[in-house]
């Protein structure tokens, strides 16, 4: 299968159109995010009616000019207009900017909050959510769905007000002047309307895709830079050049659709407006030479000038109906995400329990990711404070699943946990998570100083705590020889470190926090055996009168346990000292006695059982 079907796949999907249930929901759950700011809603109305008054009061000046200086030949009042045409240029100059600005303050508050509130959504969704979410999926929602919503918020108010009042104000002058021509000039002015709504309607969808595409272009080419020497390895250059060469096709179409409409309704729009004020000048200027001299010169010509300019707060209006399309869109994934359901919730009887010993009990647990589809069956253990407890098993036999249901980070499906005999429902999750350290396989630092990185569970920890938190993990040496010691900068995901050091600055990260429960999973898997030895070591204080719990594959870790649990098929087949388990002659002394002949633990668990 080509690599890039996928991408091809969703971009043929990306649809961007208008759904009126869905777009008014839509609507009315943005208006509450309005709430907020309704003093600024209430000062864009007043200083947009003042603007709109303003926008009609030049075409009127300069009509009097024509009429009453030039026509009449009365200079006197000539600098009396051309001041009240400055007046009200400036005046519309000084509110124009003044609304602009704060629309788009507010829109960028209001996206800031809606923002808000999707990365808190996010926070709170559970281990099963992220595992699968695409995590780019995700990021593009924050960012490049919520433009479109900016953009529609920034020019919202404002376009609406500036449309109403200016149509009233502009109608009711012209109508004053001759009803007749004003009759004459709605036809064209709406038609004008009708084709920008068309346009914009149409186009701004197919821009909107253009951008997608492009995000996806960009994510292609990342992933042929990154994994180009896979591509070389394996001769693949010409099929990604294929994908690539389909994926610009696209965005191509794409682009040629969208200036096909333009080219249909731009010429269209402005080809009717025109028309309107050809009209105009026709019938004005019969009206103008008759005998009762029915409109002057300059009335004529601000009928058309009005025209002109009553076309554009339509024309802006009709641009927000396409920019609704696409923010609604936008704001329907955002929305979609911080409504999608949190599969572990805080009970609301929960309260801050503190760990005293650290026994942990499992009562007929059952886990599954799917229903119907346990991964975990039957599992019932004591563990007793200060206990170490090794977790061993095949890759899918559920040890990960297993330790991820103590710090609630799944919930069981049937039975029960509990710590010092509180079922872990009763715990506030902060309250849980914070008492007990989990350092996973999949090492991820930050981007940041070392302090920082070691730090990141309890930000205010002094510096002595974090080098005896170092030392444990021994890692204090190694980051004591570098130039700025504990002050020095860790690349993005710590690539400026092997995977050695970063596992041992996760393990110094939870030792910092002192956590009761102790979780390693599979956690020495990328350090060599003498570190393994040395860090097994320094920390053999720190588990004391801590509940711990490892996954792991060598043995030489596990056999020093108090109790090592071997799990296959989601089931405790054994469970027992290592002396114990070696006098069974089962699965445990299987994988022991071939550890030196290098037979994966999943070979044995395949063959065995």
């Amino acid at each position: 299968m080509s690599v890039a079907k996928p991408i091809l796949e969703y971009i043929k999907g990306i649809r961007v159109q208008l759904d009126m249930q869905r777009s008014i929901k839509a609507f009315k759950r943005i208006a509450k995010y309005t709430k907020p700011y309704i003093h600024l809603i209430i000062l864009i109305i007043i200083l947009s009616s003042f603007r709109s008054y303003l926008f009609t009061l030049e075409p009127l000046y300069t009509a009097q000019i024509i009429d009453k200086v030039i026509v009449a030949n009365d200079y006197d009042l000539l600098v009396g207009l051309l001041t009240k045409i400055f007046l009200a240029v400036a005046g519309f100059g000084i509110l124009n900017f003044t609304v602009i600005f704060i629309n788009s303050y507010m829109a960028k508050k209001i996206v800031q909050d809606i923002r808000t509130d999707y990365y808190n959504a996010l926070q709170e969704k559970s281990f099963e959510f992220h595992d699968s979410a695409a995590v780019g999926d995700l990021i593009s929602r924050a960012t490049m769905d919520l433009q479109p919503v900016d953009a529609f918020i920034a020019a919202s108010v404002g376009t609406i007000c500036d449309a109403i009042f200016t149509a009233v104000a502009v109608s009711l002058i012209m109508t004053s002047i001759n009803p007749i021509l004003s009759i004459i000039s709605v036809f064209p002015i709406l038609l004008t309307f009708y084709f920008n709504v068309g346009l914009f309607t149409k186009s701004m969808p197919l821009f909107r895709r253009m951008q997608l595409i492009l995000g996806r272009i960009g994510a292609y080419i990342q992933q042929d830079i990154i994994g180009m020497k896979n591509v070389r390895i394996f001769k693949r250059e010409d099929e990604m050049e294929d994908g690539f060469k389909q994926v610009e096709a696209l965005y191509v179409a794409t682009a040629v659709s969208a200036g096909r409409v333009q080219s249909v309704y731009t010429p269209a729009a402005e080809a009717t407006l025109s028309l309107g004020v050809t009209l105009i000048y026709i019938y004005g200027a019969n009206l103008v030479v008759s005998p009762a001299a029915l409109l002057t010169i300059g009335d004529l010509i601000l009928f058309t000038r009005y025209m002109r300019r009553l076309t554009n707060p339509l024309k802006n209006l009709s641009q927000l109906i396409g920019q609704w399309v696409n923010a609604s869109a936008g704001f329907e994934r955002v929305t979609d995400m911080i409504d999608a359901p949190v599969d572990i919730e805080e009970q609301p009887d929960a309260r801050d329990i503190k760990i005293e010993v650290g026994n942990v009990e499992f009562k007929d647990v059952e886990f599954g990711y799917t229903k119907n589809l346990p991964v975990l069956r039957n599992i019932n253990m004591s563990v007793q404070p200060g206990e170490k407890i090794a977790i061993l098993g095949a890759t899918g036999s559920g040890k990960t699943s297993l330790i991820y249901l103590i710090p609630r980070f799944y919930d069981t499906t049937r039975g029960s946990i509990t710590i010092d005999g509180n079922d872990l429902r009763e715990f506030k999750l902060s309250s849980l998570r914070k008492q007990i350290g989990l350092v996973l396989q999949d090492v991820f630092l930050f981007s940041g100083t070392m302090r920082d990185n070691i730090a990141f569970g309890k930000p205010d920890a002094s510096l002595e705590e974090v080098m005896t938190a170092a030392k444990l993990a021994q890692i204090h040496d190694f980051i004591d020889s570098l130039p700025e010691k504990y002050d020095t900068t860790i690349g993005e995901r710590g690539v400026t470190l092997s995977g050695g050091q970063k596992q041992r600055v996760t393990i110094a990260r939870t030792l910092l926090t002192n956590p009761k429960i102790l979780i390693l999973d599979d956690s020495l898997s990328f350090v060599d055996a003498k570190t393994e030895h040395d860090i097994q070591q320094a920390i053999e204080e720190a588990m004391k009168g801590r509940t711990t719990f490892m996954i792991a594959q060598r043995l030489s870790t596990i056999k020093n346990a108090d109790r090592i649990m071997v799990l296959d098929n989601g089931e405790i087949v054994e469970f027992g000292s290592h002396d114990d388990l070696m006098t069974k002659n089962g699965i445990y002394r299987k994988i022991y006695e071939t550890q030196f002949l290098e037979k994966a633990p999943e070979e044995i668990l395949g063959t065995v059982a």
